[in-house]
């Protein structure tokens, strides 16, 4: 796994590792996104990494601390690695959305 699909995969598996597939595969496609519009950066860790952006990297976010005990082998993570490689090729779910929003949540 290479360094920029090793953290997309990670910020998708903190993002959204208890959305369905399909939410997973749309965030994916929000992170591809971001890096062809490049106002977050040119690759995908730059992105994931961009100040205030996703909050599961804050240090105080406990799927920050979750996610750094993952082994790279981690089953679920593989397969949010597969869903970043896809979404670069396959047709995005999202229309070019460089945001996303789970509507459930209420502030």
């Amino acid at each position: 796994m290479t360094f920029d699909r090793d953290i997309a995969a990670r910020t998708l598996w903190m993002e959204a590792r208890g959305e369905s597939e399909e939410a997973q595969k749309a965030v994916a496609h929000v992170l591809v996104n971001r890096m062809k519009d490049s106002r977050w950066g040119h690759s995908l860790s730059t992105v994931c990494l961009w100040p205030y952006q996703f909050s599961s990297w804050n240090t105080s976010d406990s799927n920050r601390k979750a996610m750094s005990f993952l082994s790279e082998t981690d089953p679920l993570l593989m397969k949010l690695e597969n869903f970043i490689v896809s979404a670069s090729v396959e047709p995005d779910l999202t229309n070019g959305a460089t945001h996303y929003y789970a509507i459930y949540i209420t502030e």
